[in-house]
């Protein structure tokens, strides 16, 4: 099948076409002809991603033989949807039908538990269960629900309100008193509106009880929340039953569920969003003819995936805990499960930036997977183009096939509804057609050593989605949609070769059967993009078979380049390079995974191996040897041969050329190996000279009068990135972009295009770390400025792409590339040395200077964030999952060892502990810097992070690619808690002491002033100089500048400890912050305690000495205190010491301690009862009526004067040692009556006719206790529920009540909490129409205060 480019429409005369999910291109259907049945049936393909709707359209049934089922397994491989099953609980069935849950629901359960004999139970959270986009719309369809009932309440409320001040109130709800009656429904109006702002949305708890029968577990889950588990059907793990459920709520997400650890952990298994449904739906969905999806479909439109026949395990390794990020544990753990299930083909459409390819753990387990374990791997390419060396992991790494995005022009017409393209010369007897090409935003090589993708294939499709996005299909483009599809080609080619008898087949040959047999594709030709271009499955499936079992055909062959430590490639980039020595030693190393030790068939392998190459350079400039006979090597680890440059000839742009080694005596098994060679000649080099160059009749480049700047116009068509190269003068810091309409452009055109720079492609810096990207609009007559940093002697390459899949109407652009410095940044790009002032210096000092031409400095210089080092409290290794964690010996192993075993991964927990101080809330994020940033070339597995409160709630997550969102934190004691993960246990030993960095953004920045004087800067704190910061100035060309930046002089925070960095940036022009930007730090020193030897302090009474007496007393005690589970023994040496001191307050502290805290005697069946006759008795017992110490009218007569001040005190010892007396008095005072309420309010709770009593201590405890007189937060929430209790149950008002404790949620803090909001719901449950208040509260609570911890 070809396209028709002349219009993009698809050739009509096929029997098939597909609109969706594009097969023309590649010539499946050719395929499909020749070998019928060849659509992926027999072969496995593991889709990691972020898992699959296991009821999605297309993949919920069968594959095309229809009895296969689609999907052969669910596994989340992220350990997202863990939930630990710890619990247990002996069941009886006949006994009780019913189970307390985690969630403190009872759990009524149906017949399937009749011979259940002990549970298991788990909670989870719904949310943590939701992908975000679903998150999204269910927390905003329930508020919607919830603002429904809320204004139905209120708008009833205030009815009430207006019959009564109309005085047409029944007085059925109250005592007749219509004035406090109104009162408390104002009041209830306002606390209604107060609940409504407070409104906050955590989601359900869900039960989960599970339990054994027959070797099978089984797990039944609350979906509905509400305890009745009487209709569930318990679920079996879903390759045993393929049993699917339906989250409720409103979420409509389908899950399965795994069980792990004999029956310790459950699994529930969710996807994390669409992507991955419509990745496996590209490469295998299969709709049946007689499906509702054939209703409204052209005749013969095939809406199949590109492997209908192929079955699918969908892996989640997009962990939810952080947004669907990939983790080295969900990639490792995948790559697992796919060789544990027989998968021969696996998809990854995801991708990070890499500082080394081909290095890090989760690289090895990659090549280990492919080389090993006998599976072939497709990646996407990445969606950062279309600059050059934008290529990512794992696109970057040998191991897998990397996929490029083509579309084709039948693409954009049925995907894009393309418009036609612009003639730009009317009356020319060919018109233009759309042209195919690779999509702007497909990464291209060469990677900084050489590495280019190795195919293409169509790059958008309309695919299945799951059904919690409320639609069947989507369309989506991207790598991540080009690499299912030639990875379903690949499972058609498979099945068409095991047709012709090959069932033996490796990935080395595979992937030189995707090469050799790739077309270059229809339209803009673009091989760094490209690779070796469109896949072919009708002529790669010919090929396996014609070259099935030639010698050699599946041994991998490494290529390097020694010179150039170890590159795949030769890339020259920078202009130097050009001059410098164009000779190049080549290594090829053949690639054997055998036994060990190995056996003799593995033997006669190695010394079989001789192929006769001939070696073929693809362009002239590139010069080889014509042959080379290559050997396994083993005994040089490789074999070399020699490539010449002559890059002299070369005209400006980038050059791409290979040499390709193929076989002397049967030169149609294509290249063996390939050695890829790219260079880039600057634009800059032309213009040596001269002050302009010409490109062609419609583009230029001058270089401007300064000699430093350039000037181009570009020539922007569809489909064609338009790349210039320029190197950077000596000593540039930044480059300055501006872009316009070019002269030719049409007054009305504003075409949108992509503005891609790179700066800089040498070592092991990617190009996120210093590109700039814009979509920029161009509009006649404005020009937009961009800056982007620089390397002096770099290239740098900027790049100009039409934005054409609407419209490809050509655009002319001019572009002014001007270079600048104030040489004071460090000399390269990414640099880990800030600007420091250290403790005991008050200034940094640094120059800079203008070698370029005048330039303006307007500094600024700020402090945002305090960072402090952490070291772990406690860390603790084991070893993982025995089933998700054991990498499996590699085939070769295992064929000569069956019975070998698998390498186990340890897993590292350390913990971190850290507070908040103060009662303004602090922005927070803990990171761990050295581990950062790396994920495909981290030396560990993975690395997973989660941030805790005081009550083991889970406030956020991190990971290694990307910062965390900042949390939000008020006072109180923090734990950050870290995985790390590694075959090899000594490795993790060695990290148990990784160091955490926490940053703390402070309320506001301080500055730090920059001077350019020595003095001022030194002497940060004078202020009666008029001294100057340094203004905003413009320096001449050659000019040299001083610069001091001071320390802030601002207070630091309170919280602050000496040690913690201050940490910000100096800005040489706030103008051009971006690119004149430099990190500061400023270690915080310690705190002064200098004082004034001049100023002498009155000395105060002499400090009062405890006497021998008041020491054996105090040990007393103390030793009492240890009694209090005697209850007879504590009695009685209680009664001692009331004989010896019976005015001692400490004693009757203690006597109250014991009323609080000793075990309740068995005989007693109410608890709160008796602690409150026991608090009654000390009450009476300390009151000086009774014999007691404790005078209340002298206390309030002392108290009810003014207190006297801490001079007077300090002058009379007498005086204080009165007041310490009363204030001694006073407090155990409020801690009884405090207690008394308490516990009265309890009883009064649960007994109404006990209101009197409840009363009572209320009333008593109000003349002496309130929230400002007490000190701890624990007492202050006691009071605010026994305050809210008695306006409930005495008083009758509710919304007082209401009022009371929402108030108290605002202020308070700490451990109580959790007893404040419990308390406001059976203040809700009291009130009638409040459920959903109740409901929604509850479901705070499980959030706020878990009953299972959920960590990493």
């Amino acid at each position: 099948m070809t396209n028709d480019t002349s219009g993009g429409t698809r050739n009509t005369t096929q029997k098939k076409t597909s609109r969706c999910i594009p097969k023309e291109e590649t010539g499946l259907y050719d395929l499909y002809e020749k070998y019928p049945g060849s659509d992926g049936a027999g072969v496995k393909i593991a889709v990691m991603d972020t898992g699959c709707d296991l009821r999605a359209a297309g993949l919920s049934g069968t594959t095309s033989d229809g009895t296969t089922p689609k999907y052969i397994d669910f596994v989340d491989c992220t350990g997202d949807g863990d939930v630990p099953m710890n619990e247990t609980a002996e069941f009886d069935y006949a006994t009780k039908s019913a189970v307390e849950g985690l969630s403190g629901r009872t759990l009524r359960l149906g017949e399937w538990a009749e011979h259940v004999s002990e549970l298991k139970l788990g909670a989870a959270r719904l949310y943590e269960l939701l992908p975000r986009g679903v998150l999204r719309r269910v927390k905003r369809e329930r508020k919607e629900a919830f603002l429904t009932k809320h204004r139905t309440l209120t708008s009833e409320t205030q009815a009430s309100l207006d019959r009564l001040r109309s005085g047409k109130g029944d007085g059925a709800d109250g005592d007749g008193d219509d004035e406090k009656r109104t009162k408390e429904l104002e009041l209830l109006l306002e606390q209604l509106n107060a609940a409504a702002e407070a409104y906050e949305d955590h989601g359900p708890l869900l039960d989960i009880v599970m339990f054994e029968i027959d070797d099978v577990w089984k797990v039944a889950i609350d979906l509905e929340a509400d305890g009745d588990l009487t209709k569930v059907v318990p679920m079996a793990p879903f390759g045993r039953a393929r049993q699917v459920g339906e989250l409720g709520f409103g979420a409509h997400v389908s899950f399965c569920v795994q069980v792990y650890d004999e029956g310790n952990t459950l699994s529930v298994v969710t996807d994390a969003g669409s992507h991955g449904t419509h990745v496996a739906g590209i490469a295998a969905a299969y709709f049946p003819s007689d499906s509702s999806e054939d209703e409204g479909r052209p005749e013969g439109d095939d809406p199949n995936g590109a492997a209908p026949g192929a079955q699918i395990l969908a892996l989640k390794i997009g962990d939810g805990r952080l947004g669907s990020a990939e983790t080295g544990t969900g990639l490792i753990r995948g790559l697992i499960a796919a060789k544990k299930h027989g998968c021969d083909l696996i998809n990854l459409s995801y991708g990070e930036p890499s500082w080394q390819p081909d290095r890090g753990r989760v690289s090895e387990v990659f090549a280990k997977a492919v080389n090993e374990w006998g599976m072939t791997v497709f990646a996407s390419a990445g969606n950062d183009g279309p600059a050059l060396s934008s290529l990512g992991s794992p696109g970057s790494v040998t191991a897998p096939v990397t996929v490029g995005a083509y579309v084709s022009p039948a693409m954009m017409v049925e995907q894009y509804s393309t418009l036609p393209p612009v003639d730009e010369d009317d009356g020319k007897e060919d018109p233009p057609h759309l042209e195919g090409a690779s999509y702007y935003f497909s990464s291209r090589g060469p990677t900084p050593d050489g590495y280019l993708p190795d195919v293409c294939g169509p790059g958008g499709a309309i695919a299945p989605i799951p059904r919690h996005a409320l639609q069947g299909k989507a369309q989506y483009d991207g790598t991540s949609m080009s690499s299912p599809n030639v990875c379903g080609v690949a499972a058609c080619v498979l099945s068409a070769a095991r047709q012709g008898g090959l069932n033996d087949w490796g990935p080395a040959e595979l992937k030189r059967a995707l090469i050799n047999t790739a077309r270059p594709p229809e339209g803009v030709r673009e091989p760094l993009s490209q690779g070796s271009g469109l896949v072919s499955a009708l002529d790669c499936a010919e090929y396996l078979l014609a070259h099935r079992g030639k010698p050699g055909q599946d041994v991998a062959l490494d290529v390097s380049v020694p010179s150039r430590n170890g590159a795949r490639g030769i890339y020259l980039r920078d202009e130097a390079e050009l001059d410098g020595p164009l000779d190049f030693s080549v290594k090829v190393l053949p690639r054997f995974d055998h036994a060990n030790p190995r056996t003799p068939s593995e033997v006669d392998q190695l010394l079989s191996l001789e192929l006769d190459l001939l070696l073929k350079s693809s362009e002239g400039w590139v010069t080889c040897p014509e042959r080379m006979t290559l050997l396994s090597a083993k005994e040089r680890r490789g074999q070399t041969f020699s490539v010449r440059l002559n890059t002299r000839g070369l005209k400006p742009g980038v050059h791409y050329a290979s040499v390709d080694a193929v076989c002397a005596s049967d030169p149609a098994r294509g290249k063996l190996f390939s050695l890829p060679v790219t260079v880039v000649v600057p634009h800059s080099r032309f213009l040596a000279g001269k002050s302009e160059f010409s490109l062609n009749d419609k583009e230029h480049i001058s270089l401007e009068e300064n000699g430093i700047d350039y000037s181009t116009v570009y020539h922007l068509r569809q489909g064609v990135p338009n790349r210039r190269f320029l190197t950077v003068p000596a000593e540039a810091e930044w480059a300055t972009i501006k872009i316009k309409s070019g002269p030719s452009a049409p007054a009305d055109s504003s075409p949108r295009i992509l503005l891609h720079a790179v700066p800089f492609v040498r070592g092991d810096l990617h190009n996120r770390e210093c590109q700039l990207k814009k979509i920029v609009q161009i509009k006649s007559g404005v020009e937009d400025e961009f800056h982007v940093p620089v390397k002096a002697g770099s290239c740098l390459e900027v790049c100009l792409q039409l934005l054409w899949l609407a419209n490809p109407a050509p655009a002319s652009v001019q572009a002014v590339v001007e270079f600048h410095s104030l040489n004071a940044r460090s000399p390269t790009l990414v640099s880990s040395q800030p600007i420091a002032i250290t403790p005991a210096a008050e200034y940094a000092r640094l120059g800079a200077g203008t070698p370029l031409r005048a330039e303006q400095i307007n500094p600024a210089c700020s402090l945002k964030s305090v960072i402090r080092t952490l070291r772990p409290r406690e860390f603790d290794i084991k070893l993982g999952s025995s089933e998700r964690d054991a990498e499996p010996p590699s085939d070769a192993e295992l064929a000569s060892h069956p019975d070998a075993a698998p390498s186990r991964i340890y897993e590292l927990r350390t913990r971190y502990d850290f507070a908040i101080e103060g009662d303004k809330a602090v922005k927070v994020r803990p990171c761990f810097p050295s581990l950062f940033r790396q994920l495909y070339d981290s030396p560990l597995d993975s690395q997973l992070w989660s941030l805790e409160d005081g009550d083991a709630r889970v406030l956020a997550y991190g990971s290694s690619m990307d910062h965390a969102k900042p949390t939000s934190l008020r006072k109180g004691n923090y734990t950050v808690n870290l995985l790390l993960r590694h075959p090899n246990r000594t490795n993790l030993e060695a990290m148990k002491d990784v160091p955490c960095e926490v940053s703390f953004a402070l309320e506001s920045a301080l500055t730090c002033k920059v001077y350019d004087k020595l003095d001022v800067a030194s002497t940060p704190n004078v202020k009666e100089d008029r001294r100057v910061p340094l203004q905003k100035k413009v320096l001449p060309k050659g000019a040299h500048q001083d610069i001091y930046v001071s320390r802030p002089t601002n207070d630091l925070p309170a919280w602050v400890a000496p040690g913690d960095v201050f940490e910000g940036s100096l800005a040489l022009d706030k103008d051009k912050e971006g690119v004149t930007s430099m990190k500061v730090v400023y270690v915080a020193p310690p705190k002064s305690c200098a004082k004034d030897a001049k100023k002498k302090e009155k000395p105060g009474p002499a400090e009062k000495k405890d006497t021998v007496e008041d020491v054996v007393f105090k040990a007393k005690l103390g030793y009492m205190a240890g009694l209090r589970k005697d209850a007879a023994l504590y009695r009685e040496t209680a009664a001692k010491l009331k004989e010896e001191r019976p005015s001692s307050i400490p004693l009757f502290s203690e006597l109250l301690s014991f009323s609080l805290q000793s075990p309740v005697p068995a005989d007693e069946t109410d608890e709160d009862k008796w602690r409150a006759r026991e608090v009654e008795r000390v009450y009476e017992a300390i009151l000086k009526e009774n014999g007691g110490p404790v005078d209340a009218p002298s206390l309030a007569q002392y108290f009810g004067l003014n207190e006297p001040d801490k001079d007077e005190l300090d002058e009379d010892a007498e005086a204080k040692d009165l007041d310490e007396e009363m204030k001694e008095q006073r407090d155990v005072l409020k801690k009884i009556l405090l207690a008394r309420a308490t516990l009265a309010g309890s009883i009064a709770d649960k007994d109404a006719s006990e209101s009197q009593g409840l009363d009572r201590a209320v009333k008593e405890a109000k003349k002496w206790v309130s929230a400002d007189n007490l000190k701890g937060e624990e007492d202050k929430i006691k009071l605010s529920i026994a305050l809210a209790r008695h306006a409930r149950i005495c008083q009758g008002r509710k919304a007082s009540a209401i009022s009371i404790l929402l108030k108290a949620r605002k202020d308070r803090s700490g451990k109580g909490l959790k007893a404040l909001d419990e308390e406001l719901v059976k203040t809700y449950d009291a009130c009638e129409g409040m459920g959903y208040l109740s409901e929604n509260l509850k479901e705070g609570i499980h959030c706020r205060f878990p009953v299972l911890k959920r960590s990493v």
